[in-house]
């Protein structure tokens, strides 16, 4: 739809605020939540050593308290292979609980009270890196020390020509809460 701006001329770029004054969004959250979305897709290939995504990570301090919420997108071309996560933190630990939903498990529950989180497999239904797989987790933490937290993936079992991907466009959201 298009508004009116202040002087009555058609403007896509303003809304009406309450308070009868016209401005242009500031693009903030209200909750407070940033967001970070994968920017390309990113595999593991052969390896069920856990990497960290190139994009799905942020910077935390010592005694910092967080939400995050993951929406993810993850595939793999093996029923062998499969697809497992966690969450890390580079320096120091982290402590708290969370879960993982997914199409063909009960929620699975993401803990932690060191520097990496439970590690959850996602059942691959079919060996076919095109076959979607959404993932949807909460995890709250505290840090111990000033680190990077990041989501790791990789393949459950390693093996010739096995491929893990997270896909572009997955989401992971945060906020400190304290």
């Amino acid at each position: 739809t298009t508004e009116l701006s202040a002087t009555g001329t058609a403007d896509s770029t303003t809304f009406l605020r309450g308070d009868n004054t016209w401005a242009a969004p500031n693009g903030a959250d209200p909750a407070g939540w940033t967001t970070i979305v994968k920017s390309a897709n990113q595999d593991v290939t052969n390896s069920n050593v856990l990497v960290d995504d190139t994009d799905l990570q942020f910077s935390v301090v010592a005694g910092g308290h967080y939400m995050v919420e993951l929406d993810l997108c993850c595939s793999a071309n093996s029923t062998s292979g499969l697809y497992k996560f966690s969450f890390f933190v580079s320096a120091g630990t982290m402590t708290g609980v969370g879960f993982s939903s997914q199409y063909s498990t009960a929620n699975q529950t993401i803990s932690s009270s060191s520097n990496q989180s439970s590690v959850i497999t996602i059942t691959t239904p079919f060996a076919n890196i095109d076959a979607l797989i959404a993932v949807s987790g909460r995890f709250n933490f505290r840090a111990s020390a000033n680190a990077t937290f990041s989501f790791r993936f990789a393949n459950t079992v390693a093996g010739l020509g096995r491929t893990s991907r997270t896909w572009k466009g997955s989401i992971l959201k945060y906020k400190r809460i304290d």
